[in-house]
This record gives structure tokens, sequence and C-alpha cells, in this order.
């Protein structure tokens, strides 16, 4: 029996001792060639593809006429030589030679075209511009040449290069050319050239490739009719109404596909050398593999520059498309073919759909909400949602989930360039207004769920249109999760413009107080309310500077810089009482007696936690006079005043009951029994840490829930129960990591290491501290993270914090 040409190959490979990419190498062929040639998908191979291998393995001319046999056994319709027979076309453009990173997407379009033996494949390859949709078909049609032995058609159809994009009639006549009709011979109609293109294709077992197509009515004429051949169609459409057609989606390289590329395209060891750089300019080219050759060819042309240098090149956001191509080539060139597509449409929903995609660059989190794009347009949700479906249909954007999209970050540097000038300055600003009073507005409603007594208050009128449906607190912190980088980034667009910043910036910061002191975002807490507090004077408004100044302190607390918010709790205490705002004094007094007691001042703690209880008295603010009493308490225990601790805490919880506030109560359990814990009164610590469980159970809180658990982990360990405090704390760890409480799972994290420690488990609690010691300097809590690289012992201080 005849041997397999691919058994034959892989016989003398192996005895060659090459592996496949070194016999491609040698070869100059692609290692996917090889790969298809041993496993047979490749059967017909051409003949310079035999003698390159040959030659590659050295073989003698007697195993050169074998693995020619091979290719030509009983059953195998031998190929049709292009040089034999000149008016077979072999129209495909070269491959490339460093084509790499897309094998899975290179499997589905080879596979499609292997069943091109009995069926007429119609296969699209989709996605952005400059995605690399053209070099994999090309590379895809090189490997499956001899799958098409009557030849290969080749079509630029130009639909993305307005007043250049090719017909449906050119096309056709292009394409009968190329299969031998004289030109005087092809027929005036479209209808009549389509059949004689098909007849012409009849009984032909050839590969059409149709690139980059702007429509399915352009490519539909085009397409062969019967059984045997194959077209495969690139476009930035989605082109999803073909019929029979498959779709192969392209997407950008990962970080790893990005760096493989650039290996390739400007050697491996140069981008080895410098990988920290590399993995960045992956990271600012956004894995596009267009800018990623571009970057390439740049860094062959100039072998003498780091990688860092282009590095810095790209940081700017308002030359990084200049970096990247000035010619028709370029990126911005690439994009603006696609937005031109829009611009120039008849239809007044494609000019409207561009619009929009100019102010998506206003919104620079990682997902872009459909009701706040409503916003910045000013038009209702609906119409918003169809202008950015629109988007996604042309690969300007990407959807995510319903109602929520992404933008690629250098799509978003040019639709930011293009509004950026200044004639479009007053409807930036306007766009900017809009989608900050939408941001401002829902995240006080989110405050008066997450912190329902507050005392703060807005500064800017609430516009109460429109804003999400919250139905608890786990929807108003999961809403502020996902947009939380947006609104940010929005008010620091609008901290630029004259006026905006006074605005917004107090309001917004206060607003959104509830939600990262839950979360325990301190870092960003402290980022948000220095903008704030750098955006006008106390004299602008004593009260809302007062709460500026208390809000602020806490993450100073929080981090351990506790003589600077000392400071700025005795400003915030100044701006309060020229105000006569009394619950304001009352909670700069409580706050300040926690920062003295964190100091080891007790007595003076205990004077400004009995002033501020006075306080609250006279101002009837029974939350504050709670948080006093709560306060007092703690400080009452450290000093051995059991009985008097024990009638504060009573206090405080009969305050909660009274108010109906559950929530409050269950905070309260979980801090008195944190006192007591730390006290040594282990089983009432315990005691009042089930009454918290049991509470944030009922109001199905898992980040309060996470916080006890830690607690009661703690104090299992001081019972020497290793096993069930282990237990607590992954559970813990799990529902901090399934709500993104990285505050939560830091502190777990260390107690674990503890545990494991304690267990003679030194890897297992040497990796937990790692995992800890990461999330806190994330967090900004560099105190914390260095203590637990010098071995100390670390602790967060469960009053002053949630």
């Amino acid at each position: 029996m005849a041997v397999e040409f691919s058994e034959l190959l892989r016989r003398h490979r192996l005895e060659a001792g090459l592996t496949q990419a070194a016999l491609a190498e040698l070869a100059g062929i692609s290692e996917q060639a090889v790969s298809l040639l041993e496993r047979g998908t490749r059967r017909r191979p051409r003949a310079e593809t035999i003698h390159a291998v040959s030659r590659a393995l050295k073989l003698p001319p007697a195993a050169e006429q074998d693995l020619l046999a091979s290719v030509r056994a009983p059953g195998v319709v031998p190929q049709k030589e292009p040089l034999a027979s000149p008016a077979i076309p072999w129209e495909l453009p070269q491959a490339v030679a460093d084509f790499t990173a897309r094998q899975g997407e290179l499997d589905k379009v080879v596979g499609a075209l292997a069943q091109a033996d009995n069926l007429s494949v119609l296969l699209v390859i989709t996605g952005m511009g400059g995605v690399g949709k053209t070099v994999l078909a090309v590379q895809a049609g090189h490997l499956m040449e001899d799958r098409f032995p009557d030849g290969q058609l080749y079509v630029a159809l130009r639909g993305h290069d307005p007043g250049s994009a090719l017909t449906s009639v050119e096309a056709l006549g292009q394409l009968l050319r190329s299969l031998g009709v004289r030109h005087d011979a092809i027929p005036d109609g479209i209808d009549e050239m389509a059949r004689l293109y098909r007849s012409r294709m009849a009984g032909r077992r050839m590969l059409v490739l149709l690139d980059d197509a702007s429509s399915v009515d352009q490519v539909t004429p085009l397409l062969p009719g019967g059984n045997g051949s194959a077209a495969v169609i690139t476009s930035r459409h989605f082109l999803s109404t073909l019929p029979g057609s498959r779709i192969v989606r392209l997407s950008t390289f990962s970080t790893s596909e990005s760096l493989r590329l650039l290996s390739r395209v400007a050697g491996e060891l140069r981008v080895n050398s410098e990988e920290a750089a590399a993995q960045t300019l992956s990271e600012l080219t956004g894995g596009l593999p267009l800018a990623l050759r571009l970057i390439g060819a740049r860094m062959i042309a100039r072998p003498n520059w780091p990688l860092q240098h282009f590095v810095d090149q790209l940081q700017d956001e308002h030359r990084r498309l200049d970096e990247l191509g000035l010619g028709h080539s370029g990126v911005r060139a690439t994009f603006a073919s696609s937005l031109n597509e829009l611009l120039i449409s008849p239809r007044v929903a494609d000019r409207e759909a561009a619009v929009a995609f100019d102010l998506l660059s206003l919104v620079e989190g990682p997902e872009i909400s459909a009701d706040l794009v409503s916003r910045l347009l000013d038009v209702e949700l609906r119409t918003a949602e169809g202008r950015l479906e629109r988007l996604v249909d042309m690969h300007l954007l990407d959807s995510v989930s319903p109602q929520r999209y992404r933008m690629h970050d250098l799509l978003r540097a040019f639709a930011d360039e293009r509004l950026s000038t200044s004639e479009r300055g007053a409807e930036r600003r306007s766009a900017i207004e809009r989608g900050l009073r939408y941001y401002l507005a829902a995240a006080w409603q989110a405050h008066h769920i997450t912190y329902p007594s507050s005392p703060r208050q807005p500064s800017e009128e609430l516009d109460l249109t429109g804003l999400p449906a919250f139905g608890n607190q786990v929807d108003a912190l999961s809403w502020l999760d996902r947009e939380y980088d947006s609104i940010v980034g929005l008010y620091k667009l609008a901290s630029v413009l004259p006026g905006l910043a006074p605005r917004f910036g107090p309001s917004l910061a206060l607003g959104l107080f509830g939600y990262l002191e839950i979360r325990s975002h301190y870092l960003r807490m402290r980022d948000i309310f220095d903008l704030a507090l750098a955006s006008g004077r106390p004299s602008d408004d004593l009260v809302t500077w007062g709460w500026l100044e208390h809000d602020r302190a806490v993450p100073d607390v929080e981090q351990g810089h506790l003589e600077l918010a000392r400071e700025r709790l005795l400003r915030s205490l100044d701006h309060f009482e020229a105000a006569h705002h009394v619950p304001g004094i009352a909670r700069c007094c409580s706050t300040l007696s926690h920062v003295c007691e964190r100091l080891d001042q007790l007595d003076e703690a205990i004077e400004w936690g009995e002033h501020g209880l006075k306080l609250a008295h006279e101002a009837g603010d029974l939350d504050v006079l709670g948080t006093n009493h709560l306060a007092l308490g703690v400080l009452y225990n450290r000093v051995g005043r059991t009985v008097e601790a024990a009638a504060a805490f009573k206090a405080s919880f009969d305050l909660a009951e009274a108010a109906g506030n559950v929530r409050s109560l269950a905070r309260r359990h979980r801090l008195v029994a944190t006192s007591y814990l730390a006290a040594g009164s282990r089983d009432q610590g315990i005691e009042h840490l089930n009454v918290a469980i049991r509470l944030y159970n009922d109001l199905d809180d898992p980040s309060g829930l996470a916080l006890a658990y830690l607690f009661l982990s703690r104090a299992e360990v001081d019972g020497r129960n290793y096993q069930q405090a282990e237990r607590t704390a992954q559970e813990g760890l799990r529902l901090a990591k399934l709500h993104d409480d990285t505050y939560c799972q830091g502190w777990l994290l260390v107690n674990l290491a503890a545990i494991q420690d304690a267990t003679a488990r030194p890897t297992a609690a040497r990796q937990a501290r790692l995992q800890a010691i990461a999330i806190f300097e994330a967090d900004g809590m560099t105190a914390v993270a260095n203590g637990l690289r010098k071995g100390q012992a670390v602790t967060e201080n469960a009053v002053g914090g949630r």
C-alpha cells in the first residue's frame, strides 16, 4: 500500500532531528504549512513546496521522487501546476512571513475550506480595521491552495476607501477577465455578467477572496454558485444576512500574542531584553496587529533605540496616532475610512451614529453604558442604543452585554482627536455637563441607600429623571463598581473647564462617600476628595468644606497618617463651628475621639467623645448619638470602665433598633465584638459577632458578612480552633472575591497566613501574605504592606473603618 505524503514527510523530518518550526525555517515556508502537511490537511502540495522541503531535509533525489509520487497516489487527483497551465489564475497576495498568534482562527478558516470538496463554502472574516482580516485570509488561502487546483481569484473591493470602492459590476468584470473572458465578450448588465461568471466557475475548484467588502449587496453577485469552490470575504461589517455564510470574528491580540508578533517582526532578542517596555507597547497599542506591525517596523528602522523610547512616544495620547503611521496605511487613516462610511451615508441615522462615536471619547471607564450615552447625546435611551448598535455593526465599538459597550483605546484616541477641536468646544462642554448631572444624581441616590442617615447634602440641584433603579444596597454598590472609573474620568475632564470643577466636584465627592467607605476604597476616596478640595475655597460653602475635610481624613486614618488626619479634623471642626452646624461638630468630635484613641491619647479621646455625645443630644442627631455611644463604649472598655462600656453599647443598639436601621445595628454589633475581643473577652465578642452575622444574612449583605467572618475567624484562632478558623476565613474570602471587596480580601489573606503559619504550612502562608501585600499596595495601604514585608504584626482599625 502506498504511503501517504503526510506520513513520509513526518518520517523524514524526525530522521533529520528537526522540529516543525526548524523545518519551516529551513524550507522558507510557515510552521503552520508544515503542520498542515503532516496532518494530511494539505494533501496535494505544489511541486515547488515539495522541492523546498526536500532540499531542507537534504533528501536524495530518489526520496524526493517518492514524496512527489505520494501526492499522485491512486485516488488522488494530481494538482495542476501554474507553470504548466498559464491560464490558471493564482492571484492571492503574498503571505506575510511573520504571521503569528491566530492559530485558533486559522484552524477555523482552514477547516471550513477543507469542506469545499463537496460543498460551496462561504466564509466571512470580520473585525475592526487593522485587526488582520486580510492577513488571515491570505495565509489560509496559501495553506489550502492544493484544495483548489483550478486557481485562486482575488478582488480588492476597497469597500472602506471612499470614492475608490469597486461596484459589483467592476468587480465582476475583473473576475471574468481573470477567468479568460475577453473584454469585448463581457455582457453589459450585472445579471448577465453574474450568470456568465457562475457558468465559468461551474465544475471548477477555485478559491475566491473578496477583500474589504462594504455590504451584502456588493458581494452577492460575486459568489460562485456550484460545489467545490469557496469564497472568503473580509469585511468590517458582520454581513450576517449572507445566506449560508460562516463568520469568523477577529479580536485584538492579548499581551502574550502581541509580544509574539513584536518578536517575529523586530526580533525576539530585542523584545525579551526589554520585556516590561514591550508589554507596555502592547497595552498602548491595544493589541491591534496593524499598530504592532507599524511599531515593529519603526523598531527595525531604528535598531539602536531602546524600546522605552517608543513607549515614551506613545504615552502622549495627543500624538499616539501620529506615531502609528501618518499615511493612508496608518492607524488613523484605517479608522477614518470606517467612520467616513457613516459620515457620508445618505441615512441620517448613520450620520448621527458618527456624532455618537466622537462623544464616546468622553467615557474613560472600561465599559460604556447606554444610559450615560443617552445623557451625553441628550436623546432617549432607545435612540442612543440604536446609534451604539450601528457602531457595533461597523466594528467601531464592541457590545459587552445588553446596553453595555467597550471601545478600543486607539479608537477612543481617534474620537477624542475629532471632538477636541476648537469649533466643537461648546458641544463637548455641554455633553460633559449633561453626563456629570446624571452621575451626580445617581451618586446621591446610591448615597441615600448606602448611608441613609447621612447628614451630608449636595450643593448642586439634582436632576432625578431617568436614573438607574437601585432596589437595595447591593444594586447600588454594583452599579457604582461598574461606573466609578467613568465618573471620575468625566469629572477630570470637567475640572479643566472654567466653572465646572467647583460646581460638581464637592457634591460628587460627598455623594460617593458612602460607597467608597463601604467598599474601603481609601485610595480612591483620597484622590476624589483631593480633587474636590482643590476646586474652590471654604468660604464658598463652610458646611460643604467641613464635610470635605472630615471625609478626607478617613483615608489618612486608614493609611496610618493619624497626625495628618487630626489636622484635617480640626480644620473641619473650625468650618462647622463657623457655620454653627451642630451635626457636623458632633461628628467631628466623634472622629477626633477615634483618632486620639489610635494615638493612645485615651483621656483626650474620652473628652472628645463625651463632648460629641452632649452635642449630639442637643442637635437631636440620633445617628451621631449612636456613633458617639459606640465610640465611648470602646474607650471605656480600653480603660477598664466595663460597666459604663456595656451601658454605652446598649444605648447605641437601642438607638439603631428604634430607628429601624438594621444595617447600622449589624455594624454596631460587629464593632462591639471587636472591642470585646481586643479586651480579651472572647465569649462576649463571639456572641456579638453571631448577632452581626445573622443580621447581615437577613440583609443579604455579602461585604458585611465577609468582614464579620474575618473577626470570627480571628476569635477562633485565639481559641486555637484552627480548622474551623480556616473554614470561616475561606468563606469570608469567597464572599469578598465574589463582590470585589479588596479590603476584606487583604485582611482575610493575612488571617489565613497566620493560620497556615500556626499549622506548619509556611509555603501556603507566604503565598497568602504576598497576595495580601499586592492588594494593600494597590489600595494605597503601603504602611500595612511594608509591615507585612518586615514580618510585623499588623491589624486594621475596626472601629474607625467599616
